[in-house]
């Protein structure tokens, strides 16, 4: 009876699901895994994220296709990592993100609204840079529209939008100040979105 325990647990470790919860089990829901990879992220092997000690099990999961993203906390966490200020990290998180965002359905897309926006606001070089690079550049208008999804709610989400760029844009002026004119691209089409939907 021992062996068996022991032989059942080893296969649980070695099949790499054995703590996943169930609503995020790749098996159950494979539109909901990672279909894209890379050899390398920011001129590092991909092998370095994937074994970096700062970076999450569940994120790597996920890139490796072995986590099913879902409504919960695992996968909210797994978001807000876009955020982190680690430049180690950064890279990575970034792409999961991306990924998520590419297959995300309606129960994940308010909780990745609030990331784009908070992308936005807290990166906004780096959000606006995310239009020319080849692995962001076909999802650039999806980070825009999510953003704008959320400062929809807001109770007068045309003044939100031009204060807080009023509030960004010094930060492009001295940190990347060739893209002032991206800035004001992304400020007309987030006032676009809420004028189309209100």
């Amino acid at each position: 009876m021992k062996v068996r325990l022991i032989l059942f647990l080893l296969l649980i470790s070695l099949t790499g699901y054995g703590q996943i919860p169930e609503l995020n089990n790749p098996e159950k829901f494979p539109n909901q895994i990672n279909k894209w990879f890379v050899d390398s992220l920011n001129k590092k092997p991909i092998n370095y994220y994937l074994n970096h000690p700062e970076i999450d099990k569940y994120s790597k999961l996920f890139y490796k296709g072995k986590f099913a993203v879902s409504d919960d906390n695992l996968t909210f966490s797994i978001l807000d990592s876009v955020l982190t200020p680690n430049q180690e990290t950064k890279a990575f998180y970034l792409f999961v993100f991306n990924s998520i965002l590419r297959i995300t359905d309606g129960a994940l897309s308010e909780y990745i609204g609030l990331d784009c926006r908070a992308y936005l606001e807290k990166y906004p070089c780096d959000f606006i840079k995310l239009k020319n690079n080849k692995l962001y550049s076909d999802n650039y208008q999806k980070w825009i529209d999510f953003s704008a999804f959320e400062y929809y709610f807001e109770q007068e989400p045309i003044r939100t939008i031009n204060e807080k760029m009023e509030i960004i844009k010094p930060i492009v002026e001295v940190n990347c100040k060739n893209h002032n004119t991206e800035l004001e691209n992304i400020r007309l089409k987030l006032i676009e979105f809420i004028k189309e939907n209100e």
